[in-house]
């Protein structure tokens, strides 16, 4: 009587398995090189090794991650004004009202209006000289201010998308951290693993550790073929 072959590999259920190290990763130095460096090749080989799938897709998957969320900060952060770097040449605008009627001749800027408070004092004015001078007397009184708010916009859009990169860490490698323990039937506790890959450079030193891990796990593993 045939039986077919069946392939398969054991591993005791019962037995809780561990972690190596945190500071395993000194172990080998190339693993350890490749985690600090480039953190998203060797969570590929890590999703290789570990049988989730080919390593390039898991390299493609976190890194298209980070490139959408970069992606989408940029676009939030081009939508702030830029008007403070926009040299305005109001000179260009004063010719203009020269020609225009009862404008008549423009000498001088500093005789029709205050530029602390961008009143003017003379009423006589045109409206089409008041609007010029109007805008550069605003921009030249905002000048600092507006310098200030960009500043402060640039520091908070850097930070959100440094948070934001964390974040992402967290949640896709402290998923993965949990899939992995569960197939190993590893000591874990999913929000544990969040915190591990959310903290800088912990993040790098526990992916050196999964992969130390799972590589001897896999070593140890037995693969029996029944033929019979």
């Amino acid at each position: 009587k045939k039986i077919n072959k069946l392939m398969y590999y054991y591993k005791k259920i019962n037995d809780i398995n561990n972690f190596d190290s945190i500071y395993s990763c000194l172990n080998n130095l190339c693993v350890c090189s490749m985690g600090l460096l480039f953190p998203q090749c060797l969570f590929g080989r890590i999703y290789e090794i570990s049988g989730l799938g080919e390593c390039y897709v898991g390299f493609c998957n976190i890194y298209l991650l980070h490139f959408l969320s970069n992606l989408l900060i940029s676009f939030i952060f081009l939508m702030k004004p830029t008007s403070v770097f926009i040299n305005y040449n109001f000179g260009d605008f004063i010719n203009i009202c020269e020609h225009h009627d009862n404008c008549g001749n423009f000498n001088t800027t500093i005789e029709y209006y205050n530029k602390t408070t961008c009143e003017f004092k003379n009423n006589t004015l045109c409206n089409c000289f008041k609007e010029s001078l109007l805008k550069k007397c605003n921009y030249e009184k905002n000048y600092e201010k507006n310098i200030e708010n960009l500043i402060f916009y640039i520091n908070l859009m850097t930070f959100i998308n440094i948070f934001t990169g964390f974040f992402i860490n967290g949640i896709f490698y402290g998923y993965y951290r949990t899939k992995i323990s569960k197939k190993y039937n590893i000591l874990h506790n999913k929000y544990c693993d969040f915190c591990i890959h959310f903290t800088p450079i912990l993040h790098q030193l526990a992916l050196c550790q999964e992969y130390n891990t799972v590589y001897r796990l896999e070593e140890s593993i037995i693969y029996p073929v029944n033929t019979m």
